[in-house]
């Protein structure tokens, strides 16, 4: 599994992150699908091929449960890169589903018998634009001819990388911070992080470390919460820490050079004066400041 694979995973696999996913990208932010209501799903799959006994993994998944009663799964995918196939990985990851609800519904009697949906969101994390298709019939090489009777099967797909403010304001959990982030890094806008808390700062932090290398935040993190007694921290908080440090290794670079500078300057006086007096010649002055001899005499305002 690799590193963006797992912290993506491990983020999503909270309740509030997951419903606020689900609602921000389904439902336009409306809270439909409530944290409370949500349950873990299998994630393991297996079918046979070729005689063997295969397994298939989903990222994450939930079931959506009303008491008892499953209202229908869901599951989430993380995409880092492109794959042109992706569409025969969604439905054969739904069709599992449905597969096992057909050998359960075959033990019991028919007047009890309840189909659930099965919803898979793809959440693409990218860089690259998604130029691959959308559904299973962009996979399939068709004959006109029998076109019309090949069923489709679209993805929900969702691109970090087409975000705009307007959406990312329709989440509410620590999905909105990733958001932020991800906008700021595509759009190569200023980042404007939220005062909101975090609720999972470190899986936060550690998406943000992965995709973006950039270990400023987790660092920042570190030195905040040991100087924090109690609350949350924000990654408005974070952040303006991390602006109060680069503002403040810029004040003493500039500080050390205004320093050598003083220096320098100190030291073409004292040349200079000895020059004046005749106690040292002017090639002397300018090989004791490393300096030529017209250079030497522009800066200490030696008349030729």
């Amino acid at each position: 599994m690799g590193q963006k694979d797992k912290v993506t995973k491990t983020l999503e696999s909270y309740n509030s992150v997951f419903a606020d996913i689900v609602n921000g990208f389904l439902f336009n932010g409306k809270k439909v699908v409530s944290e409370k209501d949500l349950m873990p799903a299998d994630k393991e799959s297996r079918f046979k091929a070729d005689g063997i006994i295969r397994s298939q993994e989903r990222d994450v998944s939930k079931y959506w449960m009303d008491t008892n009663i499953k209202i229908a799964f869901i599951g989430c995918e993380n995409q880092s890169g492109t794959d042109k196939y992706m569409p025969l990985r969604i439905i054969g990851y739904d069709g599992a589903v449905y597969k096992r609800q057909y050998d359960e519904l075959k033990e019991i009697t028919a007047d009890k018998r309840r189909c659930y949906p099965v919803i898979t969101l793809v959440v693409y994390f990218g860089r690259d634009d998604w130029n691959c298709g959308r559904d299973l019939l962009s996979c399939l090489d068709i004959p006109e001819a029998i076109k019309p009777f090949v069923s489709d099967y679209k993805m929900n797909f969702y691109s970090m990388k087409d975000m705009t403010k307007e959406k990312i304001e329709q989440f509410d959990s620590d999905f909105k911070a990733i958001a932020e982030f991800f906008y700021a890094l595509n759009t190569g806008t200023e980042y404007h992080p939220s005062d909101t808390r975090l609720d999972h700062p470190e899986e936060v932090l550690d998406m943000i470390d992965v995709f973006a290398e950039d270990d400023r935040f987790r660092n920042e993190y570190n030195t905040l919460i040991k100087e924090k007694k109690e609350g949350g921290i924000s990654m408005c908080e974070i952040y303006d820490k991390i602006i109060m440090e680069g503002m403040e290794k810029g004040m003493e670079k500039g500080m050390e050079k205004g320093m050598e500078k003083g220096k320098i300057e100190g030291m073409i006086q004292t040349l200079s004066d000895l020059v004046r007096k005749g106690l040292i010649t002017l090639q002397q002055a300018s090989e004791q400041a490393g300096m030529t001899v017209p250079e030497f005499r522009s800066k200490a305002g030696i008349p030729t």
